[in-house]
């Protein structure tokens, strides 16, 4: 971003209260720095004082990222059509050269107006709606529930060990562990001994509970084999222990968050979806309808961006760099962006990679990984790495140009 408002809003923000302070590009202050709370009042006076001076066209809100702190203000000036950018606070320090000592509320929001003018704002740094906003906040609650879950089924694991020590024997694939049916079985029966005295017809009654239609014939047999697999188990705890109450109760729990998660899942796609970037991202093989949206959320608009360097950039995946007189080297990545990204990348190149490799060799980046792991004898989370570059630059491109990806 080269071109410069002639005036801009700088903002040094707190919880609850923000220093606000105007200065022209010539240095003429507007509205000295004062102090206002983050309510709809306050918001409308500073609105009324640029309405009043007719700056409104030639200004810029201008804060740094804090925390939540700065959404509401955020949210207002947005909302009331003005031009608004977010700056990483280290902008703000980097761009200061005082060696005083001396720390004010209306220092900092000076320093801020000073930063606008002086820095080279990046694109990306402005706001430019909601959505974006949405689909990062969807995609974050999403994490968060993906992790309280894992932490969930290790209890859950642990528990059913103690309990119903059989059970990896219950599973045709591991990944049914987690499956409602079986998560419902050990609801109702979480103690060996429960299966051993429960009727054979009961526990496919049990078993049937997930399903909509009756499968009793298949399930009958089923149980008869849970049943002989439990005859013979000895499990850590008595049928009347405490351990055998708290899987009871963490299953409840277990099942709710299962319920969370898939919600979360649906409303990011459903965001995902509203994006001018999710038909050209979602039509590469390999990268369906939640990394879609997954890589949206945590990447933006893509059209902020001037070049995929830049991208590589905020996802912290550019190498750093060492220069000392004739020494010249490229380092490791820097893993100063956004590490939700870089986690997402991950994610998707290795999708990209399993179903490539059956579905479709072809594919550029399954080439490019498997260049890197085996002729330039890379490890896995280098190769992964430089793939993430690759894919990044076919991501640009398509969302630059508006296409689809084409075998």
């Amino acid at each position: 971003m080269n071109e410069k408002k002639n005036y801009v809003l700088a903002i040094d923000v707190a919880k609850g209260k923000s220093m606000f302070y105007i200065q022209s590009i010539h240095g003429e202050v507007i509205l000295d720095a004062i102090e206002c709370k983050h309510t709809l009042s306050h918001f409308k006076m500073i609105d009324q004082i640029i309405g009043k001076e007719e700056i409104k066209k030639e200004i810029v809100v201008f804060m740094e990222s804090t925390s939540t702190y700065h959404y509401p203000v955020m949210r207002y000036f947005l909302e009331q059509d003005y031009d608004v950018i977010v700056v990483n606070p280290n902008l703000v320090k980097k761009s200061s050269t005082t060696f005083r000592r001396t720390k004010t509320d209306r220092l900092d929001a000076i320093k801020i107006a000073e930063t606008y003018f002086k820095e080279e704002i990046k694109s990306n740094a402005i706001k430019t709606g909601r959505l974006y906003d949405d689909l990062q906040a969807a995609h974050r609650q999403l994490i968060s529930l993906e992790k309280a879950l894992t932490a969930i089924k290790n209890r859950y694991t642990r528990l059913l060990d103690i309990c119903v020590p059989e059970h990896e024997l219950f599973y045709s694939d591991k990944s049914d562990k987690y499956s409602l049916k079986y998560i419902t079985l050990f609801e109702h029966f979480p103690h060996s001994e429960f299966i051993q005295k429960t009727r054979v017809d009961h526990i496919a009654s049990i078993l049937n509970l997930t399903f909509n239609r009756s499968y009793k014939s298949r399930l009958i047999k089923e149980a008869n084999k849970l049943k002989s697999i439990s005859k013979d188990a000895y499990p850590g705890v008595s049928i009347t222990s405490n351990e055998v109450d708290n899987l009871k109760q963490t299953i409840i729990i277990l099942k709710e968050f299962m319920g969370h998660y898939e919600l979360a899942k649906v409303r990011l796609i459903h965001l995902g979806k509203q994006t001018k970037e999710y038909t050209y991202i979602s039509s590469i093989p390999g990268i369906g309808d939640q990394t879609a949206s997954q890589l949206i959320a945590e990447i933006g608009e893509f059209s902020r961006f001037r070049s995929y360097k830049q991208i590589n950039a905020y996802c912290g995946i550019e190498p750093s760099v060492y220069q000392s007189g004739k020494t010249f080297y490229n380092g490791k990545i820097t893993k100063s962006g956004n590490p939700f990204a870089r986690k997402v990348l991950y994610s998707v190149i290795m999708n990209i990679i399993q179903s490539s490799r059956s579905n479709y060799p072809e594919h550029p980046i399954n080439i490019y990984y498997t260049s890197k792991k085996e002729k330039e004898n890379k490890s896995t989370k280098e190769s992964v790495i430089a793939s993430s570059t690759k894919l990044i630059r076919i991501l640009f491109s398509l969302c630059k140009y508006e296409r689809t990806f084409t075998k």
